[in-house]
């Protein structure tokens, strides 16, 4: 290899594609990839993109819309044949390509966890010249899948941090259904120890949740957090919070209309800045175009000013880079 990554993270024999081509390989492919498989040219060296609305979120200057990794990652919050089609489209390539195309319409920061696949294309994203900040959600099950306590889950997740430190995110944020886990044994203390260990390290520290009752206990303790990472719906219940909320047990994960204004309402009353996500259930609220823009309307009308977005995006039908960042910039000024 003639180029060593931008990054200190290094590639291992598992460095490849999952259409099975290396690095180089990709490296040499770039602007095939960009010209046959995406509608959304690559920004040349000499392009500046117009960033949609910012805000000092931080210290940092970043956009009210930021990249949501999820679908880049298999994680679609509905089935195993919609992760697996995430999977499918999401190559390296693609992945690389689809941070290019964000920048390049104006998102300067994406989100996301550090699992393997994320740590295998970073240095691509980097080696290939994009400068968007990443914001980390650090995340147990990145470090091992056999955590199932919330103890467990918590000291993985601290374990994670030394890990996702490498590649010089921004800000890193608690996990929410980690936190949400602990919230629910009485553990939430066991977060404080976090927050901590993050600002040690030299980062600003965030709390991530499901539940605005966490974010309304965190702020009653106090403590030292630099930012909330806000879930508009409750979707961590488990089957005594939905009997208690709604006297049922859906199948599967069930996005409760009432929620959004419910977790919108404590984002306003906090001082510290918010990342909203959810905002359109996981892809439930995308059922036609006026849905979609009535989804950003409401969150950004109903969070602060200081406030962000996080937003998943999967643009294999249509160019939802375009979309999304026309609706920030239509609602987000």
């Amino acid at each position: 290899m003639t180029k060593k990554p931008s990054s200190d993270l290094k590639l291992s024999s598992s460095s490849q594609s999952s259409g099975g081509s290396t690095r180089r390989e990709f490296l040499k492919g770039a602007a095939v990839v960009a010209a046959t498989t995406l509608t959304t040219p690559t920004m040349s060296k000499a392009a500046e993109p117009k960033l949609v609305p910012t805000v000092d979120f931080c210290g940092h200057k970043v956009t009210r819309l930021i990249a949501g990794a999820n679908p880049l990652y298999g994680y679609s919050h509905f089935n195993m044949i919609m992760d697996a089609t995430y999977l499918e489209y999401f190559s390296d390539e693609r992945v690389v390509q689809f941070m290019l195309n964000c920048e390049k319409a104006g998102i300067n920061s994406w989100q996301g966890n550090f699992a393997a696949r994320a740590q295998r294309q970073y240095p691509m994203i980097r080696d290939a010249e994009c400068k968007m900040n990443f914001i980390a959600l650090s995340d147990p099950w990145d470090f091992s899948h056999g955590v199932r306590t919330p103890e467990e889950q918590n000291a993985a997740l601290m374990k994670q941090l030394s890990i996702v430190a490498k590649a010089k995110p921004i800000i890193i944020a608690h996990h929410g259904n980690v936190t949400d886990n602990l919230f629910r044994v009485g553990k939430l203390d066991m977060v404080r120890t976090f927050i901590d260990k993050v600002h040690d390290m030299g980062f600003p520290a965030g709390v991530s949740t499901h539940n605005p009752a966490v974010i309304v206990e965190v702020e009653g303790k106090g403590w030292p957090v630099d930012f909330y990472q806000a879930c508009f719906y409750r979707q961590s219940r488990n089957a005594e919070d939905y009997m208690k909320d709604i006297n049922v047990v859906p199948e599967g994960e069930a996005y409760l209309s009432s929620d959004p204004a419910v977790m919108c309402k404590v984002i306003r009353q906090v001082s510290k800045p918010c990342l909203g996500f959810k905002i359109l259930a996981a892809g439930r609220k995308c059922t036609s175009p006026e849905s979609v823009q009535g989804a950003f309307k409401f969150a950004y009308e109903n969070i602060k000013p200081t406030d962000v977005l996080i937003v998943g995006m999967f643009p294999k039908y249509t160019d939802q880079i375009a979309e999304n960042t026309g609706h920030a910039r239509q609602f987000a000024a």
